[in-house]
């Protein structure tokens, strides 16, 4: 049977703290019918990974035109990959002929350089790519000449996640954090004020904690490493406001103008516990936008709103071709 489009399933980054967050824009993109899961025993990945090595150094070597693929068709008309990085073991079937289409993510310094998405793109014949932010696009597209670059936002599938838990921990921050922020609060957040900050260990801890909070601080990286130039926006936000808590934090520009308002309240760097402490106390005056950002996210900014724009973006580009 010919399928129009087949997703070529990430296995290679288990171990990565964001491969359920990669797996959940997959399952997202499964619920399509159109959409066949490709999924590649270990024989064929590594066999595919030796001969892409084989072939891309062969190019290489003699200056022949990428990409330099064996003489094998895929059976569907495209395929999709979502990856954590430009690395040809997140796609193995990118070996076979034919339309790929990648959503790569965080493009940029310091995990990969522009250098290298380049020879990845250039080296496994992907035509479309999608990036989480205009900038990158703007960035990678003048030295993509084989590529249509374009910017789809990163999201949330809502579902995944608990809006309707009993709110137990005040304060909420996960993973990267402002490290100066985060010490005014530590000393000077008064006992009856719950700050969860630790690790989280598993998928589970970490939504039953989203759901439990009433706030959930968001940085973007460009505020807390300034090796990085743009305020890019992240899974972090959607998935504080698919478990209804109020963000509070920093602002991307990109997530303002996707929503047509900001939806999170601005820390107040200079008095962090004295905010906080008010808006505890009126914390009800918050709940309708924090109702608001939900629907605002449920009916625009689901990882099915994306596919659905990414679609688009291939078939148009299908046609023009």
């Amino acid at each position: 049977m010919h399928l129009k489009y087949g997703l070529v399933r990430n296995w290679s980054d288990r171990a990565s703290h964001n491969y359920l967050d990669f797996q959940e824009f997959e399952d997202s993109i499964l619920l399509d019918k159109e959409v066949r899961s490709i999924e590649r025993g270990k024989v064929f990945r590594v066999l595919s990974s030796i001969l892409f090595r084989i072939l891309r150094t062969l190019r290489r070597s003699f200056g022949m035109k990428a990409p330099l693929e064996p003489p094998i068709n895929a059976k569907e008309e495209v395929r999709i990959a979502i990856l954590g990085g430009p690395s040809f073991r997140r796609c193995p079937d990118f070996i076979l002929r034919g339309t790929k289409v990648a959503y790569l993510y965080d493009p940029t310094p310091p995990w990969v350089t522009q250098e290298q998405v380049v020879r990845f793109v250039e080296d496994t014949g992907i035509s479309i790519l999608f990036v989480g932010h205009p900038i990158f696009r703007e960035r990678l597209q003048p030295v993509l000449n084989e590529c249509r670059v374009h910017f789809i936002a990163e999201a949330v599938d809502p579902n995944k996640y608990s809006a309707n838990e009993s709110k137990t921990i005040d304060i909420l921050a996960f993973g990267r954090k402002l490290e100066s922020y985060h010490q005014s609060l530590l000393q000077g957040l008064p006992d009856g004020i719950s700050y969860h900050h630790e690790w989280l260990d598993t998928r589970e801890d970490f939504i039953t904690a989203m759901g439990a909070a009433k706030m959930v601080i968001n940085f973007p990286r460009s505020v807390t490493d300034k090796t990085m130039d743009v305020d890019a926006l992240t899974m972090r936000y959607f998935q504080s406001i698919a478990s209804k808590a109020l963000v509070l934090g920093h602002c991307p520009p990109i997530l303002e103008e996707l929503f047509g308002y900001n939806p999170m309240v601005t820390v107040d760097l200079n008095d962090p516990c004295g905010q906080i402490k008010t808006i505890l106390s009126n914390f009800s005056d918050y709940q309708s936008l924090i109702e608001k950002n939900y629907e605002m996210l449920i009916n625009h900014h689901t990882y099915s709103h994306r596919w659905e724009q990414m679609k688009a973006f291939i078939n148009s580009e299908r046609i023009h071709r």
